[in-house]
């Protein structure tokens, strides 16, 4: 009995000094050994694109290979009480044309730049939202999107020919506020110093532009959405003459639809979109458009079709004019199927075929696209 008491003191004694250091571990887990606080840490995640594709008619070294199309690391955190920002990060691969003194020239190394340095305010009056930093302008469907959240490889012809190769952002403020209306509808407003590649990159104007979104529950398993942009920057103009305002409108409208007989059954997203330009010297009818489906016809497996023309752009400062006017005309079809095992990763093979209406250029092309993510990614766009 002596013996087992003692025992008994001993862990009891044993016990005694564990007590504080248990609180102290429970107290701690948010610090690291030096003692600073990791609460205030980030969600970090990254993203990245691995692309190889061919193309039949495109000769150039950037058509045929496999190399890193993109890579983001994105960081989201609450600042403090009033704000939560957002700083993305992508690394992807540079071009000959967009070096200075090497125009026309192909380069192998890698760009990296800030697609994304925002806060947002979280205590804006009901109804009211505020960002303040540099973002995707909010304008039309396809813009704001991230390279990773495209429906295809690769932008629609008919965003790309009007928006540019890397489409639209800017460093301003936007403002937005939630319209009272019997259905969901927001309409913002943003002032922005834009270095896309559509405007005038020695002018001191701002572009404005805004938007308009509606949505429309259509049943307990379906939504319709449709939305009005617009914006007016400085435009680039030519060599002899001043750009004056650019100016480009937009409209588009997307269908959902998800099964509610069973989890990740059958889905459906068609988006539609059109865009229609101010030409500065009224060359043309310039308009872009676009329409892509996706269908999930099986629980990891997607299926997308679509289609785009631009009318009447005109060339990159880099490209051979194809007409006399150096405006011209193309239609691109897509498809796809992507393989999907989980939310973090993706793999798609795609093919798509390219025709101008004059006969001038055409193109088909096949890609491999491997798509994973590294850590906790916030939500994507609706």
């Amino acid at each position: 009995m002596k013996k087992i008491a003692c025992i008994a003191a001993a862990l009891a004694w044993g016990a005694a000094l564990l007590v504080p250091s248990t609180s102290f571990a429970q107290e701690g887990t948010s610090t690291t050994a030096t003692g600073i606080s990791r609460a205030m840490n980030p969600a970090i995640s990254v993203n990245t694109l691995l692309l190889g594709q061919v193309s039949r008619d495109d000769p150039s070294r950037e058509a045929n290979n496999i190399d890193l199309q993109e890579s983001e690391i994105q960081f989201t955190s609450i600042v403090d009480p009033f704000w939560t920002a957002d700083l993305v990060i992508a690394v992807h691969p540079e071009h000959g044309h967009e070096e200075e003194g090497h125009e026309g020239e192909e380069s192998h190394g890698y760009a990296l730049d800030i697609e994304v340095a925002k806060v947002e305010y979280r205590n804006m009056p009901r109804g009211l939202g505020l960002v303040i930093g540099k973002d995707y302008l909010n304008f039309g469907k396809h813009n704001p999107l991230h390279t990773h959240q495209f429906a295809f490889v690769e932008a629609p012809i008919g965003v790309q020919a009007f928006l540019g190769d890397h489409g639209l952002s800017g460093v301003g403020a936007e403002a937005a506020w939630n319209v009272p209306l019997p259905w969901f509808a927001e309409l913002s407003g943003y002032a922005a110093n834009s270095p896309a590649e559509i405007f005038d990159p020695e002018s001191r104007d701002l572009v404005y532009g805004g938007r308009l979104t509606n949505l429309w529950d259509t049943s307990d398993a379906s939504t319709v959405e449709f939305g009005l942009s617009g914006f007016t920057g400085p435009g680039a103009g030519h060599e002899d003459e001043p750009g004056g305002r650019l100016a480009t409108y937009g409209a588009d409208l997307t269908f959902k639809w998800l099964s509610m007989s069973r989890s990740q059954g059958p889905a459906l997203n068609w988006t539609n979109e059109v865009l229609l330009p101010d030409p500065a010297e009224k060359e043309g009818d310039p308009l872009g458009f676009y329409s892509h489906l996706q269908y999930r016809f099986a629980r990891q497996w997607w299926f997308g079709a679509g289609y785009s023309r631009a009318n009447d752009f005109e060339l990159h400062e880099h490209e051979e004019p194809a007409t006399d006017d150096g405006l011209l005309t193309v239609n691109e079809y897509k498809g796809n199927f992507t393989w999907t095992p989980s939310e973090f990763s993706a793999v798609r093979l795609e093919a798509w075929y390219q025709k101008d209406t004059t006969g001038e250029y055409e193109d088909l092309g096949v890609g491999l696209q491997v798509n994973f993510t590294i850590g906790s990614h916030p939500a994507h766009l609706y």
